[in-house]
């Protein structure tokens, strides 16, 4: 049978139909109320996005969910995981760090009105096992052991395309964004006996070209990011000693960037599937009853929020989506891009691409040109949700309502009644006329157009 999908555009008239609002609204329709008791632990799961990337989700969007949870009378947490140790650099990789990084982007306590989950520990090692009762690849995957005190999950996506995924949406945020350190490498395969990181080869010309730079050169930290002591260079070699290999991954990203080692490409193609399964093994694990999703349309870009930057967005902004369904909320969204014009100058703006119906995220954001539709298939085989779906076009929150929770005033008790000494005895005499009675540009002089580009140039002209 096929899912609904509440939804609501970009467009805003009155306040009620305002961005954070929507999502509380769609919540409302979706039955929210239905899956939150006083008391319960409510978790809300978002991406906060790396610093220097500003496509992510908007503090204010989560506070007005997390003020909605509240009004129901239970207990909102904001919850999140680390990224994978799989890099040199530190970003979001533990919780010291990712702290930073939120608190940059304005999710703290202070800002959100409750607390925030990152974690258990600074690297995510206290987790639980997912079983994955109908994978297509996986057999398990792995959770933060906190993730299990929740009585309820309010999945919200920032919906985008993404460089292993293909599109970043409700069903990464659970299969990769809900996963422990240990669940993540293993939906990216990196602890695959066959094709994981043991499948390494080192490509010697680019490591003797790095080994020529001044030390303390890209070697140099490669060896020594590797808790294990997997590299040296010996004889004059860099050498990868596999059987040390432990799967920690701190060298995938490093080494594969930069072709200082070669990886089976299986690693990329099976990400978009085994996403999926992970995300079914941690939905069975925490209860598939307990989750509802939302998903953020806009400012669709053509890579994730995990990236330190964002391109420009590829397609104008769609709307809001919610859905108990995480793979009738995705489908919405794809078909909705799908059939969405793109911007001109974007990624999205090239040959192919243009059309509608062109698999736009498979063939401009998978740097594996692996299909959009892997997630959503595999979705459907693991059970976790349908492909088909309903979607229901929502009314928005009346403005009265919306303007209770922005301002104390109303109607019976307005500023001007709860203020008035305080205004009367304010000093409002402008001390003369504030403006002249004719302008002193005429008119015309006011409204033409002014003269603007008088040449094109690059900074390097000038150098």
């Amino acid at each position: 049978m096929a899912s609904k999908v509440y939804y609501m555009n970009d467009r805003a008239t009155h306040g009620g139909e305002s961005v954070p609002f929507k999502a509380v609204k769609l919540l409302r329709d979706a039955g929210l109320k239905d899956m939150v008791k006083p008391g319960a632990t409510v978790g809300i799961k978002i991406h906060t996005g790396n610093y220097g990337n500003s496509a992510n989700l908007r503090p204010q969007w989560v506070r007005a969910i997390v003020e909605e949870v509240q009004r129901m009378g239970a207990n909102p947490v904001i919850v999140e995981t680390n990224l994978n140790i799989n890099a040199m650099g530190g970003d979001r990789q533990d919780t010291k760090q990712h702290r930073k990084i939120i608190n940059r982007h304005g999710f703290n306590e202070q800002t959100m009105g409750c607390p925030i989950w990152l974690c258990e520990g600074p690297f995510e090692f206290d987790d639980v096992k997912c079983e994955v009762p109908h994978g297509v690849y996986l057999n398990h995957t792995f959770t933060p052991r906190r993730m299990t005190k929740l009585d309820t999950i309010i999945v919200v996506s920032h919906f985008k395309g993404h460089l292993q995924g293909t599109y970043g949406g409700a069903i990464k945020n659970i299969g990769i964004g809900m996963a422990s350190n240990r669940g993540k490498s293993a939906t990216h395969f990196l602890n695959h006996p066959e094709f994981g990181l043991h499948s390494g080869v080192v490509n010697q010309e680019v490591a003797q070209q790095m080994m020529q730079a001044p030390h303390p050169n890209f070697i140099d930290g490669i060896i020594n990011n590797c808790a294990f002591d997997c590299f040296a260079v010996e004889d004059g070699e860099f050498v990868f000693h596999r059987e040390k290999c432990k799967d920690c991954s701190a060298c995938y990203y490093p080494t594969l960037f930069s072709g200082l080692m070669q990886f089976s490409n299986t690693l990329m193609t099976t990400t978009p599937t085994c996403i999926a399964d992970s995300c079914a093994g941690i939905m069975n694990k925490l209860g598939k009853e307990k989750f509802i999703f939302v998903n953020y349309a806009y400012d669709i870009t053509p890579s994730c929020d995990c990236d330190n930057k964002h391109d420009a967005a590829v397609i104008p902004n769609i709307g809001t989506f919610v859905s108990k369904d995480p793979v009738a909320v995705d489908m919405a969204c794809l078909e909705a891009c799908e059939a969405a014009s793109v911007n001109p100058g974007s990624a999205f703006d090239a040959p192919g691409l243009a059309e509608p119906n062109s698999d736009r995220f498979t063939h401009g954001s998978s740097l594996a040109q692996v299909s959009q539709w892997c997630q959503i298939n595999s979705g459907v085989f693991n059970g976790i949700g349908e492909s088909e779906y309903e979607l229901v076009e929502s009314e928005p929150l009346s403005e009265a309502e919306v303007s209770s929770w922005i301002q104390d005033y109303d109607f019976t008790n307005p500023i001007g009644k709860r203020y008035r000494d305080q205004i009367r005895a304010f000093h409002f005499d402008t001390e003369g006329p504030t403006a002249v009675s004719e302008p002193r540009l005429p008119l015309e002089d006011q409204i033409k157009r002014p003269a603007g580009l008088v040449k094109n140039s690059k900074i390097s002209d000038e150098q």
